[in-house]
C-alpha cells in the first residue's frame, strides 16, 4: 500500500512535514535578501534567548546537529558579523557564543519575518483554533520525543 494524499486526516506525519517544508519554503523565500538560513536564523534566537554563556555543544544540543554542521552554522554567521566567538571568563578552553550588535538588530528584523510567516500560517483560523492547534502540536511533539527516549 502507498502513501495517502496529504489530505487523508489519517497521515498526520505527512501533513506535518508538508506543512514544516512550506513555512520553511517561505521563511528561506522572505529571508533570502538578508542572505541568512532558517536554521542560522534558529541559532541567532538560541542566542539571544540564553541566559548565560553559550558554548558551541550547547547550540549542538538545541539544533539537535551534528559539531561539523554547528561548526558551519556559526563559522558563516561570524563572517557575516552577526556572533562572535569569545574566550569564557571563568574556563578559558572554552569559547562562547554571542551575538554582535549587528546580529540584534538582525534579529529585530527576523522576529517580524517570523510574525509575517506566522500570520500567513494561522490566517483564517481564530484565536481559539490557533490554541487548541498549538496544545495538539505540542502533545505530538511530547508523543514523539518519548518515543525518541525509549529507543535512545
Amino acid at each position: 500500500m502507498g502513501c495517502r494524499d496529504i489530505h487523508d486526516a489519517t497521515q498526520i506525519g505527512m501533513l506535518m512535514g508538508y506543512c514544516d517544508h512550506q513555512m520553511h519554503r517561505l521563511m528561506t523565500r522572505m529571508l533570502r535578501q538578508y542572505d541568512v538560513s532558517p536554521m542560522q536564523c534558529r541559532t541567532l534566537t538560541f542566542l539571544q534567548e540564553a541566559e548565560g554563556e553559550v558554548n558551541q555543544r550547547m547550540l549542538e544540543e538545541h539544533l539537535m546537529v551534528k559539531p561539523s554542521t554547528a561548526s558551519g552554522i556559526v563559522g558563516r554567521l561570524v563572517e557575516k558579523g552577526l556572533v562572535r566567538r569569545q574566550t569564557s571568563e571563568s574556563d578559558g578552553r572554552c569559547r562562547i557564543l554571542a551575538l554582535t550588535d549587528s546580529g540584534w538588530q538582525f534579529y529585530a528584523q527576523f522576529c517580524s519575518i517570523a510574525d509575517q510567516v506566522n500570520t500567513q500560517a494561522g490566517q483564517g483560523l481564530s484565536e481559539e483554533e490557533k490554541d487548541t492547534l498549538r496544545r495538539l502540536l505540542l502533545r505530538v511533539a511530547d508523543n514523539l520525543s518519548e518515543t525518541q527516549e525509549d529507543t535512545e
